[in-house]
């Protein structure tokens, strides 16, 4: 937005300008007496240039301002619908109906995209609730192989039917990655009977590692939303239990201070390492100990971060390598419940 490119713009108007000084320079030194009227003419050129400089500045500085700001916008990637030139010029009104256009296009796209994903959603929704009866057979089957006395074969089942059963609610949940909030209700929910729910749910994992599990107090009172807080702790409890060696051990226990509940779950697996803690909630990482097991997704922790931004609660996580990983899940007292919004 420089003079120099002003000028070069407006290089028409100036050789037009020019042009007409140098016809009415010779029309003038042709019909007058050359030695009398020279210097007159010297300055009435003086003079069209002072006045063409004092309109080419005007026109300059409303040039540079009509579209300073939208130039910053752009330049800084800030929204520019408050820095579209209002004025009549044929450039302006151009640059509107363009930026109008635009705006209708992108959002006819995002209409086509959202039904598309609704689509999708929905056939995902329905292909969980479909995949879940054949694996409640393959439950029944393995009680039955368990009441046949075939044990070993009966508790690998049941362990694989869990673990699918897991990934299956992944799936679930991250297909609705688009719209939490409008799966959100936010209510006065029990720690301890939220705890309890997760840790009986994955009992199967405790006992087929003979993992020690220590519980604290958690008798809070935490308002959040009941379904999602389950899925966020879950994941962490079912890492925990994933990471950890045979007769390993886990201690899940609660605090409150002025300021919010803080739910610890703590374990003395193998830990991990510092340069992936910094990336363990991005899409799709695994990290140095998911590529050893090959039982991670990248998407469960992903998941997690997603719901604990929108549910302004928070998730810090400490560990060190083939010592301990902790997760402190902190539900703050007075979340403003009020920004939940639509990821």
């Amino acid at each position: 937005m420089n003079v120099f490119k002003y000028l070069k713009d407006s290089y028409r108007q100036i050789v037009f300008f020019l042009l007409i000084i140098l016809i009415t320079d010779l029309v003038l030194i042709s019909s007058v007496d050359l030695k009398k009227s020279l210097l007159d003419i010297f300055y009435l050129n003086i003079l069209f240039f002072f006045v063409f400089l004092i309109f080419l500045a005007i026109d300059y500085t409303k040039w540079r301002n009509s579209y300073k700001d939208l130039k910053r916008a752009l330049d800084a990637g800030e929204n520019i619908d408050s820095f579209i030139p209002r004025g009549n010029r044929l450039e302006e009104i151009l640059i509107r109906d363009i930026i109008e256009l635009k705006n209708k296009e992108k959002l006819e796209e995002t209409e086509k995209l959202k039904k598309n994903l609704e689509e999708i959603n929905d056939y995902i929704t329905k292909w969980v609730h479909e995949i879940k009866i054949p694996l409640s057979v393959c439950e029944l089957i393995a009680d039955k192989l368990e009441d046949e006395g075939q044990y070993d074969l009966s508790k690998e089942l049941i362990q694989e039917t869990e673990r699918m059963n897991f990934l299956v609610n992944q799936v679930l949940h991250m297909s609705r990655a688009s719209s939490y909030s409008q799966d959100f209700i936010v209510e006065e929910v029990n720690l301890s009977s939220l705890v309890k729910n997760v840790v009986k749910n994955n009992m199967n994992l405790f006992i087929s590692k003979k993992i020690e599990l220590e519980m604290g107090n958690l008798d809070f009172n935490i308002f959040t939303d009941k379904k999602w807080a389950y899925y966020v702790i879950e994941q962490i409890v079912n890492n925990a239990c994933k990471y950890v060696d045979v007769h390993g051990k886990i201690k899940i226990q609660g605090e409150e201070n002025d300021e919010s509940v803080i739910l610890t779950i703590w374990d003395n697996g193998m830990g991990i390492p510092e340069k992936d803690i910094d990336r363990i909630f991005d899409r799709g990482f695994t990290g140095e100990n998911g590529r050893k097991t090959t039982k991670s997704t990248g998407m469960g922790l992903y998941i997690c971060k997603k719901v604990a931004d929108q549910l302004n609660f928070n998730i810090e996580v400490s560990s060190e390598v083939s010592k301990y990983t902790e997760f402190k899940i902190i539900f703050y007292k007075l979340s403003d419940y009020l920004k939940v919004t639509k990821m």
